[in-house]
């Protein structure tokens, strides 16, 4: 594939069954499709959120990559989180990735953020062949809590 192969840009509310199968591809197959449609629509609407899709000059959609800004004080600014990233499988090894990461750190520059983070398993290929640290990322040492929605009481 040629460097201009593809483009990336913003995603619309055409884009939902793109996204949803390169969701499932992430391995998120429990997923709802009527949820999943919602959700996309509200992220598509939502004024500190992003939707990026890479596509294949023939339609085709190669990457998806999701963004959410807020503030943070303990930052004296906004922080950037890479919500979702993924490349088709067909896809992976031809800078979409990575085209993708540039984006995110453009939006980031473009709003002034002090921070670009994500979150990513440690079993996923991506962060076995360190993808992340060749694109400047650094591991933080950090723990992430949860609590899912049956224990809000």
């Amino acid at each position: 594939m040629s460097e201009k192969a593809f483009t990336i840009r913003r995603a619309t509310a055409k884009d939902v069954e793109k996204a949803f199968e390169l969701i499932q591809a992430l391995g998120y197959t429990h997923l709802d499709g009527e949820a999943f449609k919602r959700v996309f629509k509200e992220l598509l609407q939502h004024q500190d959120a992003l939707i990026l899709l890479a596509e294949h000059s023939d339609g085709r959609a190669l990457g998806l990559m999701t963004l959410s800004q807020r503030p943070q004080l303990r930052l004296l600014g906004n922080l950037v989180c890479i919500d979702e990233l993924v490349v088709a499988d067909a896809a992976r090894g031809l800078g979409i990735g990575g085209a993708l990461l540039q984006e995110a750190k453009a939006f980031a520059t473009t709003i002034g953020a002090q921070r670009l983070e994500l979150n990513t398993r440690r079993s996923r290929e991506s962060y076995r062949r360190a993808f992340y640290v060749k694109n400047g990322f650094s591991e933080a040492d950090s723990a992430i809590m949860r609590l899912e929605k049956d224990f809000f009481k």
